[in-house]
């Protein structure tokens, strides 16, 4: 066929679907049934149908605005399958797709209550495959999605979908999808939004609000009564939560995937997982025991009313340790050969009903809160945890992924016993490292986009997930960084990124091969989908990278040997070039999206830690410029990552401080230490904090003059209304609380399952989490300390008189010392008619202590106006018994500095400055802190007290 006679063709289809289409149903159908043959697997018909405008009458149909006949339902259908074969062409036709609105009919149709099935998985299909080929889009058509899935009406349609028990094919497709669906799109916040934050998990509450967790669980508990394993008739529950066995063609990878995402970073919501209805029924709790004297009931415990409380524990059953239990005791495991058994199995095995009880961590509202009383919630460990252990032991691949994904996020939270965690360290950390190199297909014939089948779809998903998983389950553990690494690790994930680093192989011819991916031959390198594939590998290799180099050099050594940082260099280049003053090296290899750029400077953050590779690899590698680069990018949250890597960059010993500094980094750091976001100004002062450090001291004057006197007494003296959040929690919630206060039906759900203690808790951990009171108290006390810091550095170095001299003429001596004092005074207030005192957070102690100890190193006139001030000096002597040990450690560090004798200073200046301090009880203190548990402590104390018995007064 001709070109003219396809345009032809496409012209007559396109007026038999505008001119009445509602009028002639039928013929509107088959006219829907040619156009979908002409589109699916060919790319330049597509092109031809989209240029001539055919997606604005696809929308029309869509949007059903005929008569509710057969004919017509099967219209709606096929215009959907139209649509989403558009999809599946990738980001150009996307966005034909969103400015001809077919993004509310898609969504409009997901309701199974009126819409027909067939219809409901073709819009689910579709909006997976938007989600999947647009993640990394500029035209964020995820966060559009987002949006318009997280409203109570489309909410409580994906509820009705998770919640169908019928046991055919298509509807368990549509559970699948929907799954799939939930888990792509939570958490997708457009930039800039309030909710852009790890802080904010609107999208979770969003969901459990709904009811969508509490159908997961039950979907969940089908698959877990479908294995032999488990009784199918457990006692003492209500046969009303017991779920019916998931049917043989149902899916657990998508159900353990969105319940991961849900109750990620979480304690209420993954104990509401743990303790729901469903998960209870199967595994019950006892009924014999009360943890509180006034039960819920007066007679007795109903079925499926568990013990849980802070003096006492839910006794979970013991899984039987028979031949077809759920997990083998630790003697009869095969354990691989990398991992063997740690030297005592009684380590690792759960011997009695107190070894398997775990507390999570105590709430405590504030650092300083010392006198505040802190609730713990005591529970045993839920035996779905051995049953999740089980799956990664027997599953399929993407299961195995799947479940370790849940296991790492309830062990994240604390939530995991530490008997349990030498299980995961033995049993699931291997199988986790075995996953990422999950071979994939992406190289065969009929591979490509559009036409990828079932198993290489499967394979990239495991190979874009398990990075992030590991990178989470090793973050800021020690031992699972070492296991991860002894496993190999660093090896795969170094060949990882390298596949994924190289360009997408040319585009590949394909047909449509019965799959959910229809094809997109585009005649450039690579496809869509392949190019989000290999840049989500990037994102997650590169985490993974960064979490494993945390803390010990021997690591960051072995990922440098694996020859991977020119892949940190190409991985740091944007999709478009960003101005800046000094030209950038052009950078070999394709654009990265800001996803990938965060996780590459995360990345070289971890790896800069090592000074070692600081003044070798990563300054022959020449990264300094491509990072100053990114600090100017447009993502909130790339400058966010770049700012923080700076940090390394900058101090006196990096070689690369020079050349950032002459870039301009000061100015570029100054502005962004005054953004209205947190982390941005966090990261900023914190960078500067290490510019200024042995500085010069013209960059000093330049930097305390960008930041700005007021900004900087304002950062130090902190939010005065932070205090004040705090008593308004006392005294009742002054917003948000219709949302965030536990509705009545919940409380009762609460109630059945857990006594009163342990519902007040949950309560608690409700308000909690969606307080953000709390959060911005934590970010004001660390901008605060790292102000603090700021200063101490700033007058620190050669040019210490110099710049002491400077702050007291521009701040004011007597001020600079009032916010000191003020820094270390308890504050009071009244709650609920107690007077409440709460303590100075440590951290800040600490800060005031060292600016002090650094103040004392000043001239004379320096050391006169400290020993001058009673009541600070009085404040700080009766810290020695803090619980920091650099806090005790910098009040010896602060009489040693007072008491020094300088070689032009006269002797009897010494002896009264000590004199004083005597006066003042640190004589007193600092024998007290002459048994102190730290060693640092009590040497720097032994000084102290020799220099102020030698020049102190003798009478």
């Amino acid at each position: 066929m001709t070109h003219s006679e396809e345009e032809s063709t496409a012209l007559a289809l396109l007026s038999q679907l505008s001119v009445s289409p509602f009028n002639q149903p039928q013929n509107t159908l088959s006219a829907l049934k040619r156009l979908k043959h002409e589109l699916i697997g060919h790319e330049q018909k597509k092109e031809l149908f989209v240029r001539l405008g055919i997606v604005p009458p696809l929308v029309r149909i869509l949007e059903g605005t005929g008569s509710a006949d057969e004919v017509w339902s099967n219209a709606r259908l096929e215009a959907g399958i139209a649509v989403g074969s558009l999809a599946y062409g990738g980001e150009k036709y996307i966005s034909h797709l969103f400015d001809s609105r077919a993004l509310p009919p898609l969504i409009a149709s997901l309701d199974p209550s009126s819409s027909p099935s067939k219809l409901v998985l073709s819009s689910l299909r579709t909006l997976n495959t938007i989600l999947d080929t647009s993640a990394f889009s500029a035209t964020c058509p995820s966060y559009t999605i987002a949006t318009a899935l997280y409203t109570p009406e489309v909410l409580n349609s994906l509820y009705k979908i998770l919640s169908q028990q019928s046991p055919t094919a298509l509807v368990q497709q549509q559970i699948s999808l929907t799954a799939s669906l939930i888990a792509k799109s939570c958490g997708r916040y457009a930039p800039g939004s309030s909710d852009n934050s790890g802080c904010h998990s609107t999208h979770q509450k969003l969901l459990v609000e709904a009811g969508v967790l509490g159908a997961l669980n039950a979907r969940l508990g089908g698959h877990i009564l479908a294995e032999k394993s488990i009784p199918k008739n457990p006692k003492n529950t209500h046969s009303g939560d017991i779920p019916l066995p998931a049917p043989p063609g149902a899916k657990l990878a998508p159900i353990l995937d969105v319940i991961s995402v849900i109750i990620k970073d979480s304690r209420l919501r993954s104990l509401e997982f743990l303790f729901s209805p469903s998960i209870i029924a199967i595994f019950p709790l006892p009924t014999n025991e009360s943890s509180s004297p006034d039960p819920p009931s007066s007679s007795s415990n109903k079925p499926g009313e568990g013990t849980v409380g802070s003096t006492s524990s839910i006794n979970l059953p013991q899984p039987k340790l028979a031949s077809n239990s759920i997990i083998q005791p630790p003697n009869l495991l095969i354990t691989p050969s990398a991992f063997p058994p740690l030297s005592a199995v009684s380590a690792i095995s759960p011997t009695t009903p107190k070894d398997r009880v775990l507390r999570s961590a105590p709430l405590a509202a504030t650092e300083g809160g010392s006198n505040r009383s802190e609730i713990d919630l005591e529970v045993e460990e839920s035996p779905i945890l051995p049953w999740l252990i089980s799956q990664v032991r027997s599953g399929d691949p993407i299961t195995r992924l799947m479940a370790i994904s849940v296991l790492t996020n309830l062990f994240k939270v604390g939530l995991v016993s530490k008997k349990l965690v030498q299980l995961l360290i033995l049993l699931v950390l291997p199988v986790l490292v075995r996953l990422l190199t999950e071979e994939g297909k992406e190289n065969r014939v009929n591979a490509g986009v559009g036409s990828i089948d079932a198993d290489t779809w499967v394979s990239w998903t495991i190979q874009e997930k398990a990075p992030a998983v590991l990178a989470r389950l090793v973050m800021d553990s020690t031992e699972m960084q070492k296991a991860a690494v002894d496993a190999g690790a660093i090896k795969k994930l170094a060949a990882m990124l390298k596949r994924a680093n190289e360009l997408p192989s040319s585009a590949m011819n394909g047909h449509q091969n019965g799959n959910s991916h229809d094809s997109n031959h585009t005649g450039e390198p690579g496809s869509s989908l392949e190019v989000t594939h290999k840049m989500k590998v990037k994102e997650g290799g590169l985490k993974c990278l960064a979490s494993l180099a945390l803390f010990k050099d021997e690591y960051r050594k072995a990922i440098i040997d694996t020859g991977v940082v020119p892949v940190l260099v190409s991985s740091m280049k944007p999709l478009e070039p960003i101005p800046t003053p000094v030209p950038q090296p052009n950078t070999a290899g394709q654009g990265n999206p800001p996803a990938v750029l965060t996780a590459a400077c995360g990345a070289i953050r971890a790896l800069s830690r090592s000074v070692s590779i600081l003044r070798t690899s990563l300054i022959d590698a020449g990264i300094a410029l491509p990072l100053f680069a990114l600090l100017r990018h447009d993502d909130i949250e790339v400058r966010i990552a770049s700012t923080a890597a700076v940090c390394n960059l900058v101090l006196d010993f990096s070689p690369m401080r020079r050349p950032i500094l002459e870039a301009g980094v000061l100015d570029v750091l100054c502005s962004h230490a005054k953004s209205e976001n947190a982390a941005l100004r966090l990261n900023a002062l914190w960078a500067l904090k290490h510019l200024v450090m042995e500085a010069e001291t013209e960059v000093k004057r330049k930097c305390f003059e960008g930041l700005g006197v007021d900004w900087l007494l304002g950062v130090i003296s902190g939010m005065e209304d932070s205090i004040g959040d705090l008593r308004r929690m006392g005294a009742g919630r002054t917003g948000d609380e219709e949302y965030f206060d536990a509705p009545e039906e919940r409380a009762r759900s609460w109630a059945r399952r857990f006594p009163p203690k342990a519902t007040a808790v949950m309560a608690q951990l409700e308000k909690r989490e969606g307080d953000d009171s709390l959060r911005r108290r934590k970010e004001d006390i660390a901008l605060q300390e790292q102000g603090l810091d700021f200063l101490r550095n700033w007058i620190s170095g050669k040019d210490r008189n110099l710049m002491i001299d400077y702050l007291f003429e521009s701040v004011g001596k007597d001020r600079v010392f009032e916010i000191l004092e003020d820094k270390l005074k308890h504050k009071r207030y009244v709650k609920r008619g107690e007077l409440i005192s709460e303590s100075p957070p440590g951290e800040i102690v600490n800060s005031v202590v060292y600016f002090l100890v650094h103040l004392a190193t000043g001239s004379l006139p320096h050391k006169k106006a400290l020993i001058q001030r009673v009541d600070l000096l009085r404040t700080l002597s009766a810290l020695w018994n803090h619980r920091l040990p650099p806090v005790r450690s910098g009040l010896a560090w602060v009489v040693i500095n007072l008491t020094w004798h300088e070689e032009h200073e006269d002797l009897e200046e010494v002896h009264i400055r000590a004199k004083e301090l005597i006066r003042l009880g640190f004589d007193k203190s600092l024998e007290g802190m002459s048994q102190d548990s730290e060693l640092d402590v009590r040497e720097r104390v032994k000084t102290a007290r020799h220099q102020l018995g030698t020049v102190g007064p003798t009478d």
